[in-house]
């Protein structure tokens, strides 16, 4: 389970006190250490979390803790979330009303959704995300798609499939540009919708944008993939013939996807060989934590470890 260590929780403590939370003086609030700093959470459920000794419910506590305190530190947080009711987009939106640092009329989470999703908004749901003081970015469909705007194509076959993942490319994309840093944890591994996992396809981005990128490894999914792929591994998720093999339709898919012209291919040959390439040392060079701390992350089921890490190596890469 995720725990406590002694010597950890006094590590983490000292560096919220002397790094993290500092007085200013009586009269002023905390320093805010990630002001105008955007930080993107590429989170999901693990297929096998229970495997790993752990629920939905340790997951959430973990990122929820995590982004209170990116939060209470002047972070504005980005998720590109969708509409089920147990999901981390409403989750996200509850805490940020608890824990904003500002009484003012800056948005401290952001919201991606992407064409058709957001066309599936409700108005209690649209006055709730301005009441909790959430700034909601409605993606659009890519021009070339030439798609009807108003209409909503669910993501049954493959022309409406086509549709779907180049419309959360598309936002994934647009995310990518506008966070200053993004941290993943979990992420399932198939039976998803768009070209890759995404997470795969959030991650390969952020590499190859060389974001500071957090890799939390204690809670699986396809966050660990990625960072056995870092560690020179080949795993087999990150194969095409893997994926088919799980998702009979998603290869029929990968098949039509590959056969349009003016695109770029669905190819996990190529995505594995990048990620297999992308060092260790580059990964450390851009998170602003040394590579054995990184080795920790992918490894550490300590919560205030986890905190720690994060919060280290955001504060060196993004001052």
């Amino acid at each position: 389970m995720i725990n406590n260590d002694k010597n950890k929780h006094e590590d983490f403590e000292d560096f919220l006190v002397n790094e993290v939370i500092e007085e200013r003086d009586e009269l002023k609030s905390k320093k805010f250490l990630f002001t105008n700093k955007k930080i993107a959470i590429s989170i999901s459920e693990s297929e096998n979390l229970e495997e790993l000794g752990f629920s939905k419910i340790h997951q959430q506590d973990t990122i929820l803790e995590l982004t209170r305190y990116l939060i209470i530190n002047g972070a504005t947080l980005l998720y590109g979330g969708d509409l089920r009711s147990e999901g981390y987009t409403f989750l996200f939106s509850e805490i940020v009303k608890q824990y904003t640092p500002h009484k003012d009329n800056k948005k401290y989470y952001e919201n991606y959704f992407s064409f058709p999703i957001y066309l599936n908004i409700q108005e209690k749901q649209n006055l709730d995300f301005i009441k909790n003081g959430v700034k909601v970015n409605k993606v659009p469909p890519p021009d070339e798609l030439n798609l009807n705007k108003n209409e909503f194509y669910p993501p049954i076959g493959n022309d409406n499939l086509f549709i779907w993942s180049e419309c959360l490319s598309k936002m994934r994309n647009q995310m990518n540009d506008n966070n200053h840093a993004r941290i993943f944890m979990g992420g399932r591994k198939s039976n998803f919708k768009g070209k890759y996992p995404g997470l795969l396809e959030e991650a390969l981005l952020s590499l190859k944008s060389d974001k500071p990128t957090y890799l939390i490894g204690a809670f699986g999914g396809i966050t660990k993939s990625i960072i056995d792929a870092l560690n020179k591994e080949k795993p087999e998720e990150l194969s095409e013939e893997w994926q088919k093999n799980q998702n009979f339709e998603y290869g029929k898919f990968v098949d039509f996807y590959n056969s349009k012209e003016n695109i770029i291919k669905i190819d996990y040959n190529e995505s594995l060989k990048f990620i297999n390439s992308y060092s260790l040392k580059k990964l450390s060079k851009n998170n602003g934590l040394s590579e054995s701390e990184n080795r920790r992350l992918f490894e550490t089921i300590h919560l205030h470890e986890i905190i720690y890490l994060i919060l280290k190596g955001l504060k060196k890469s993004l001052s």
